[in-house]
């Protein structure tokens, strides 16, 4: 960071009531980069990744700006903002300060979302609302984040020039229809190649070769967007998105004999909604017994949790199959949340993200008691070797993520 704004910070000048610039933090970001010094965080504020867009008001933006300033100044810190709706705050902190002013803006956003929206607060993806990032330890990963926002901004200004209207809408019943059409049109085979993608698990273990333990099987959001919905804002959508991701297990599974043909062990993702349909029945008559010895049905620690009583009685179905069961998506902040062992899980998967060391040496005891309860547990969304340093010092061995894909020798597949 150069003189002047190391100083700025030591000195706790005011900041005007207007945030800097996107450009403006990319100039103070090089100008750290040149001249590294400890301490040193960037902070996104992201309204855009926590709420729909018809929620992204101009007066809450405003709001929520006037409140990041105030924070940035009192921290000794300067605030930018990286995008229409999107905030970054740059402060040279001990961790003990940084960790308040997190808390700090989490509380401010989260109390001027429900004072503009009241009753949104249990919508709000609130793992997506502030993200620190030390820049001694994850330089590249901010950089990465904040070269995003320049490429949104880069594709603002071309579809501005060329006259398009890129105003995202909500998802409809039309949505969903369009893609069992789709399915329909294409049959199996040729959408299975089309939209459905597989990243798999590795066993990580010192002077070994890295291993794929498991392979999972998806249906790509992102590849289904292009054709068929690209202008839908997804996130907001409540019960339809819950209804089309039924779909999409339903779709999953029909094709599942189809696509998973080396007798390899699998995984797939479902809602626990999922298993009292007919596909699931159609999908446990029409797989051998020894195959289905090989499956692992994924469900979402908040869906199970939402529908424990449904859960509790697909659990023995699935296990009277021979199948197993992984609870996907929990979050470091709430492994141990979930007794893992008592609902029949046999793996946990865990993500790795921004802060998730920190919070993982705290949750050290729970995740030991998982690994003492034949709980494999496997950090996933791993994209830097830290991850497997860290986990290898909890006792996980077991990762996925685009890093994992890469050291396995698979080429990255597109929607991914």
């Amino acid at each position: 960071m150069s003189e002047p704004q190391h100083a700025a910070m030591n000195q706790a000048e005011p900041q005007s009531a207007k945030p800097k610039d996107l450009r403006a933090l990319v100039h103070d970001m090089g100008h750290w980069r040149h001249a590294p010094e400890s301490g040193v965080n960037v902070v996104i504020l992201s309204v855009a990744g926590a709420l729909p867009e018809t929620k992204r008001t101009p007066g809450l933006v405003a709001q929520i700006s006037e409140g990041a300033v105030g924070i940035a100044a009192k921290r000794s810190g300067f605030c930018y903002q990286v995008s229409d709706c999107d905030f970054a705050i740059m402060a040279k902190l001990p961790e003990a300060a940084l960790v308040a002013m997190v808390r700090d803006l989490k509380v401010d956003m989260l109390r001027t979302i429900e004072r503009n929206f009241p009753g949104s607060f249990g919508s709000i993806d609130q793992s997506r609302l502030v993200q620190s990032y030390d820049l001694i330890a994850n330089y590249r990963s901010a950089a990465d984040r904040i070269a995003k926002y320049a490429e949104i901004a880069q594709r603002s200004v071309s579809e501005a020039d060329g006259g398009g209207n890129k105003q995202l809408r909500p998802l409809t019943p039309a949505d969903i229809k369009n893609v069992m059409k789709a399915c329909e049109k294409f049959g199996s085979e040729k959408f299975i190649k089309a939209f459905v993608r597989t990243q798999d698990v590795m066993l990580n273990i010192a002077g070994k070769p890295p291993e794929s333990v498991l392979r999972e099987y998806f249906i790509s959001m992102d590849l289904l967007r292009k054709p068929l919905f690209i202008d839908v804002e997804m996130r907001g959508s409540g019960r339809l998105f819950n209804e089309f991701t039924l779909v999409l297990d339903q779709i999953l599974l029909q094709a599942f004999n189809q696509m998973h043909t080396t007798g390899e062990r699998c995984s797939i993702n479902l809602n626990v909604e999922s298993v009292f349909t007919e596909a699931f029945e159609n999908f446990i008559e029409a797989t051998p017994p020894a195959v289905l010895e090989k499956v692992v049905f994924e469900f979402r620690q908040s869906n199970i949790v939402e529908n424990f009583d449904e859960f509790q009685v697909a659990r023995g179905l699935i296990k009277s199959k021979g199948a197993h069961i992984a609870v996907d998506q929990i979050f470091p902040q709430t492994v141990g949340l979930v007794d893992l062992d008592y609902i029949g899980a046999s793996i946990a998967k865990i993500h790795w993200r921004n802060g998730a060391e920190e919070v993982l040496k705290e949750r050290e005891r729970a995740i030991k008691y998982l690994i003492d309860c034949n709980v494999v547990p496997v950090l996933i969304r791993v994209d830097n070797e830290r991850a497997l340093e860290v986990g290898a010092r909890m006792g996980i061995n077991m990762f996925q993520g685009f890093l994992i894909d890469q050291k396995l020798g698979h080429k990255p597949e597109a929607g991914a």
